[in-house]
């Protein structure tokens, strides 16, 4: 009975950290929303934040974007030569990489870089007692440590999202002409009929969906951390996961939405 009782306790909790951990982040996201509808942004803070979260992070962005594109060129190239259908492949590509890809692998990578960053920084503010300081300074910590962070997330990561998707075509465009020679005017032949505003328009929907969920997730593991250098190591981890999970979920939830019947 002890095991049995243990069980359910254990459910128990788990349900409740679940349901504090939203309330959470809805607590942070409402908060952080009510300052930028009035334009109390920090400007100075926000400017900084989308060169470190946004600019810093295009190289390592465009290298996983660059070699996934290449592998997909290189696959959909082989079996395009073998069955005669190469006019296709460029279409395909560039369809899979706006609409899925190149949002998706951009906040990824984000997320572990980024997301990881902006927990510890506040975490390790909240361990040394600076947020209360800043409390005590009549300084709301949501809009000069969450706001910024977050208004520069939504403004880098669809810009980062649209240069990934560029790069990642280029180099997919490179793989196919060497593998199956295809030139460019055939890589591009059949774009224009399966690629349309919507799709492009779904991709940045995305895009920014998934950086609110970074910063807010960063934001919330931040604010939230106790227990010194260890539990500030265990607010990133938790930052990176936590994201990276809700991308993935998010991701199918928004391609249902915005795309039920296909492109």
């Amino acid at each position: 009975m002890k095991h049995i009782a243990a069980f359910f306790e254990s459910i128990g909790a788990g349900v409740m950290y679940f349901l504090e951990y939203i309330g959470r982040a809805v607590n942070i996201l409402g908060s952080a929303l009510y300052y930028i509808g009035r334009l109390a942004i920090e400007w100075p803070i926000t400017v900084t934040q989308m060169s470190v979260m946004g600019v810093n992070s295009m190289p390592i962005v465009f290298l996983v974007v660059s070699f996934t594109g290449m592998f997909l060129s290189l696959m959909l190239t082989q079996q395009a030569v073998r069955f005669g259908t190469v006019e296709y492949v460029g279409a395909a590509i560039v369809y899979v990489m706006i609409r899925e890809l190149a949002p998706v692998l951009s906040a990824v990578v984000i997320a572990g870089r980024v997301g990881s960053a902006i927990a510890s920084e506040i975490g390790s503010m909240k361990v040394s007692e600076q947020i209360d300081a800043l409390r005590s300074l009549a300084t709301n910590p949501v809009q000069y440590l969450v706001v910024p962070r977050m208004t520069a997330l939504v403004i880098m990561l669809p810009v980062v999202t649209v240069f990934a998707a560029l790069v990642s075509i280029l180099m997919s465009f490179v793989v196919a002409y060497q593998v199956g020679g295809l030139e460019w005017m055939v890589f591009m032949k059949n774009v224009p009929a399966i690629v349309d505003p919507k799709i492009v328009t779904g991709a940045l929907i995305k895009a920014v969906a998934f950086a609110v969920t970074i910063a807010i997730i960063g934001c919330v593991e931040g604010m939230h951390t106790e227990g010194g250098a260890v539990g500030v190591g265990r607010a990133t981890i938790n930052a990176v996961v936590v994201s990276m999970v809700l991308i993935f979920g998010l991701n199918f939830l928004l391609s249902m939405i915005l795309f039920p019947m296909g492109p």
